[in-house]
């Protein structure tokens, strides 16, 4: 605690009136680079937790948690059957079949992804539901299709629209191989927000799929399973494949997280490194503390030396200079944090602000996947971040208060 001089040559120190007062260019410097150094870590770490978030709910909403898959490329009925009979009420599954494609168009053509679902179960896919924009769910045993709002747009589609597809499946004749077309007929479109999904997949019923894939009937060539927990899929993945031995069925299970790790695990690598680099900011910030303390307690030589010489210790000088210097950092780390949030609570605002200052898109669902810019404030980050902020200029002010405090009286009064 500080004593009652103490806080008041401490509150002179800070708030002189005199042109030498330490209100100086380096204090502001200080103060405007640990609040930009903590507000860009905040900003940065929180769309980098919106991106995380949001690319994993698309993930999971169109895809499912788990894929049961046939080692010979189709589920039986019989097969099926058993896997949805599996007793777990934490776990939904959907048969589905899915290929390549190619539409063609007027005026081009484009390869998608056409996956079908019986029509009851893609009313029970409520990302996808949510997502229609046009229009309404395919019929049961008809030509109808759902697709994305970014292939209606590029092949000029709305609804009633008839395109044709080309799957990679021919057929023999004596004229060589013929690719198998179907002429579609648009039901409805949808946006999911996910660039990659709104621009490459079409969903029908599975009778269209298996008359061209030549399916048998009732066949499927994989079951999707919805969790209600997709963090603990393992704990599903393994119930699942002790369920699959047991039946001695030649059917295998791949996770969400299988699938995705690539993508999960850079997305990780990136936020850590992202805040490492970040980091840097805030030392760049406390080497001006640093300087600044420095060149301070040569501006106050004569004054420290006149206080020791009344018999000031030097753990009080260290206490006063230190006290600075995090006074400092504190403001900085406070206007940091305040930037910060008032910059996630606007970033729709800034973002189509600064859109329409540049007159482009500035976030490309070509390029990032999602359609807008997301972000999520984790607190406990917030705190962490204040914490390595307060720490960094701690001990970046060590140094300048143990000189001040190193200061002979004898010899500074002399030069003075």
């Amino acid at each position: 605690m500080f004593k009652n001089y103490e806080y008041l040559i401490l509150k002179r120190f800070l708030f002189s009136k005199k042109s030498d007062g330490y209100i100086s260019i380096f204090s502001w410097f200080s103060i405007i680079g640990i609040t930009l150094g903590v507000s860009v870590i905040i900003i940065v770490m929180s769309v980098m937790n919106g991106f995380r978030e949001e690319l994993t709910n698309r993930l999971l909403g169109i895809n499912g948690h788990i894929n049961i898959l046939s080692t010979s490329n189709e589920i039986t009925e019989s097969d099926k059957n058993i896997i949805i009979n599996i007793k777990d009420d934490s776990l939904s599954f959907f048969p589905i079949i899915e290929t390549q494609a190619l539409i063609i168009g007027e005026d081009l053509s484009k390869g998608i992804f056409i996956r079908s679902y019986e029509v009851e179960d893609i009313k029970n896919k409520k990302i996808i539901n949510k997502s229609l924009i046009k229009g309404r769910i395919y019929k049961t045993n008809s030509n109808e299709v759902i697709i994305g709002n970014y292939i209606a747009s590029k092949l000029n589609l709305d609804i009633g629209s008839k395109f044709k597809i080309a799957i990679p499946k021919s057929d023999n004749t004596i004229f060589g191989g013929i690719p198998r077309f179907k002429t579609l007929q648009v039901s409805g479109i949808f946006n999911l927000g996910m660039y990659e999904y709104d621009s490459n997949f079409i969903f029908t019923d599975s009778s269209i799929l298996r008359k061209l894939l030549l399916i048998k009937e009732n066949n499927f060539s994989s079951i999707e399973v919805i969790s209600s927990d997709p963090s603990k899929i393992e704990n599903f993945q393994s119930l699942i494949n002790n369920q699959l031995s047991q039946l001695n069925i030649e059917l295998f299970s791949i996770s969400w997280k299988e699938n995705n790790f690539a993508l999960l695990n850079a997305l990780k690598v990136e936020k850590n490194v992202m805040f490492l680099i970040l980091i840097l900011i805030i030392l760049v910030a406390s080497m001006n503390i640093i300087s600044g303390l420095i060149i301070f307690v040569k501006e106050k030589n004569k004054d420290i030396g006149i206080l020791k010489t009344i018999g000031m210790n030097n753990f009080s000088l260290i206490k006063i200079f230190a006290s600075i210097g995090l006074f400092i950092s504190l403001i900085g780390t406070i206007f940091g944090v305040i930037f910060g949030l008032i910059f996630l609570f606007n970033i729709k605002n800034i973002q189509n602000f600064l859109e329409f200052l540049f007159n482009q898109n500035l976030f490309s669902p070509e390029i990032y996947y999602l359609s807008s810019l997301p972000a999520r404030l984790n607190l406990n980050e917030v705190f962490i971040v204040v914490l390595v902020s307060i720490f960094i200029s701690f001990f970046s002010i060590i140094f300048p208060a143990y000189r001040a405090a190193k200061i002979d009286p004898i010899k500074t009064i002399k030069n003075e």
